[in-house]
C-alpha cells in the first residue's frame, strides 16, 4: 500500500522534499554564527536556561513568562539535547519554518492543484520575511506553521485541529486565531438544538479554566481599541507586498468550501484588527501567521488561474516562480548567515550586538558584577551578564514601581537617576545610542557628564544596521 502510494506521488514527494531540504539549509545557515540575541530572544531563552541548569523550576518559569509557555519549554528541550547556546535556542524555529513548507504545499494543493502547491511551497521557502523569523528564538515561525496545520486538518480531523490550536495558543496568545478553522467547522456541522445543558455548562467551565491558565483575559482588549496603525498596515500590504496580498485575496475567494473560507478569513481579520487597533506596537512579527497563509492563497490563486483559464497550471505557476526568483524582490536567492527582520519595517527589531558588548565589558572590567549598573532593560542581562542591573530607568509618567519579571525598581526620569547615583561611589550606565525607552534626560546627562568606556556599533553579520551600545562609568 505504501509502495503504491509512493509511486503514485513520487514526483510530488520529490519536489516538496527538495524544497524542504533547501529551506532547511537556508535556515540552518542563518543561525550558524551564533550571533547575538536581541532583547526578546535573550529574555525567553534565559528562562529556558534557568530550567535546564536547575536554577528555576519549570512551573516557576512558566508562571512568570506566561504568554510564551511553549517557547520556554521548546528552547529548554533544545538546550538539554544540544547544549546551551544561541544556536540551540533558535533551532526549534528552524524546524517549524521548514515544516511550514510542507503544509503550505498541502493546503494550497488541497484547494487548487499540485502546481499551486508547488508555488506556495516555493514562496514559503524563500520569502525573506519567513527566513528572518525562522532564524530567531521566538515563536512566530511556529505560529505561522500551526495556523496552516489547523486549516489543513480542520475539515476531517477536529481533535487534531483542537490540539494544534491549543499548542499555538500556548506558544503565544495570538495563536488563538488557529481556533477559527475549528470553530467554523463546528458551526456548520453541529445541530445546536441537540446540545444539552450539560454540554453547555461543561464547555463554559472548560473555557473559564483554560482562560485562567492562559491569562486569556487579555482577549478583552479586543473590545477596547487604543491604537491605530492603519498607515503602516497600508504600507505593508499594499505598497510592499501587493504582489502577494492582491492575488492572495482573490485566492481566498476561489476556495469553494465555506467552512474553510470563513475559518481563514476570520482568523486573518481578527489578527489584522488586533494588530491595527489593540497591540501597543506595530511589530511585524505579530503578523507572521497572516503572511504564512497569504503565501498559500497566492499559490491557490495562480494554480486556479492556470487551471481554469489556460488549462496549463504548470506553465503559469512555473512562470510566476521564475519571475519571482529572477526579480529577487522580498525573497532570498542564496543562503546567508543572517536574515534581517528589518527589511520591511525599519527598526522593527533593535538587533544590537549585546553578545560582543558584554564580552568586551567583562574583559575590560572583570569586577563588573560587583558594581552598580543602571540600564533601561534587563532582557539582555539575564542571558549575557552574570547578574541583573541595579536599577532600571524607563520613559513614563508613573512613579517608581517594581517590575514583575525582574523584581527591580523602575524609575521614570533624571531626578531619580541622580538620587540613585549618589548612593553608589562608582558604577556603570548601559545606554543605547538610539531612540529607546531610556529617558532622554537621563541619556543626555550620561553622555555629557559620565565617561564613555566602550561602544559597540553593530553585529558583524549585519554591519549596515547600526544599533550602538555604550557603556559609561562614574567614580572609576
Amino acid at each position: 500500500m505504501i509502495v503504491k502510494w509512493t509511486k503514485k506521488y513520487f514526483w510530488e514527494l520529490l519536489v516538496v522534499s527538495v524544497l524542504v531540504f533547501v529551506g532547511l539549509i537556508f535556515r540552518l545557515k542563518g543561525i550558524s554564527t551564533n550571533h547575538s540575541f536581541w532583547s526578546d530572544e535573550a529574555l525567553v531563552s534565559a528562562f529556558s536556561r534557568e530550567i535546564v541548569l536547575g536554577r528555576a523550576s519549570l512551573w516557576e518559569s512558566l508562571t512568570v513568562f506566561h504568554y510564551q509557555r511553549l517557547q520556554v519549554v521548546t528552547a529548554a528541550l533544545s538546550f538539554m539535547i544540544f547544549g546551551v547556546s544561541e544556536w540551540s535556542a533558535r533551532l526549534p524555529s528552524v524546524f517549524w519554518g521548514s515544516i511550514g513548507i510542507i503544509f503550505a504545499y498541502l493546503v494550497a494543493r488541497k484547494y487548487s492543484n499540485k502546481w499551486g502547491g508547488y508555488l506556495a511551497a516555493f514562496l514559503y521557502t524563500f520569502l525573506q520575511l519567513n527566513l528572518a523569523h525562522a532564524t530567531q528564538a521566538k515563536p512566530y515561525a511556529a505560529l505561522e506553521t500551526l495556523f496552516l496545520m489547523a486549516i489543513y486538518f480542520s475539515e476531517k480531523h477536529l481533535l487534531t485541529t483542537l490540539l494544534v490550536a491549543t499548542v499555538a495558543t500556548l506558544y503565544n496568545y495570538i495563536g488563538v486565531i488557529t481556533f477559527f478553522p475549528l470553530l467554523l467547522q463546528l458551526l456548520f456541522r453541529v445541530k445546536w438544538k441537540e446540545l444539552g445543558v450539560f454540554f453547555g455548562v461543561l464547555g463554559l467551565v472548560s473555557i473559564v479554566i483554560l482562560g485562567r491558565f492562559l491569562h486569556i483575559d487579555v482577549i478583552l482588549r479586543f473590545f477596547d481599541p487604543q491604537y491605530n496603525w492603519t498607515t503602516y498596515l497600508r504600507e505593508l500590504f499594499w505598497r510592499q507586498f501587493a504582489f502577494i496580498s492582491l492575488p492572495a485575496t482573490f485566492g481566498l475567494f476561489l476556495i469553494k468550501d465555506k467552512k474553510i473560507f470563513w475559518g481563514i478569513a476570520l482568523g486573518i481579520l481578527a489578527l489584522l484588527f488586533s494588530w491595527n487597533f489593540i497591540f501597543y506596537s506595530r511589530n511585524l512579527r505579530y503578523l507572521m501567521p497572516v503572511f504564512g497563509i497569504l503565501t498559500v492563497l497566492f499559490g491557490i490563486f495562480w494554480g486556479k488561474v492556470g487551471e481554469l483559464l489556460y488549462k496549463k497550471p504548470a506553465l503559469v505557476c512555473l512562470t510566476v516562480m521564475a519571475l519571482i526568483f529572477a526579480g529577487g524582490y522580498k525573497i532570498v536567492r542564496k543562503p546567508s548567515v543572517y536574515y534581517t527582520p528589518n527589511a520591511d519595517f525599519f527598526a522593527d527589531v533593535q538587533n544590537a550586538d549585546y553578545k560582543t558588548f558584554f564580552k568586551l565589558t567583562y574583559e575590560k572590567f572583570p569586577d563588573f558584577d560587583n558594581t552598580a549598573v543602571f540600564s533601561n532593560l534587563q532582557d539582555a542581562y539575564v542571558w549575557y551578564a552574570h547578574y541583573k542591573p541595579t536599577a532600571l530607568f524607563k520613559i513614563g509618567n508613573l512613579p517608581p514601581y517594581i517590575e514583575t519579571q525582574s523584581g527591580l525598581v523602575v524609575y521614570p526620569d533624571l531626578r531619580y537617576f541622580m538620587a540613585e547615583m549618589k548612593k553608589y561611589p562608582k558604577g556603570f550606565v548601559v545606554a543605547e545610542d538610539w531612540q529607546s525607552i531610556l529617558p532622554e534626560d537621563v541619556k543626555d546627562y550620561v553622555k555629557k557628564n559620565l565617561k564613555l568606556e566602550l561602544r559597540v556599533e553593530s553585529m558583524s553579520v549585519s554591519p549596515e544596521e547600526k544599533w550602538p551600545l555604550e557603556l559609561y562609568s562614574w567614580g572609576m
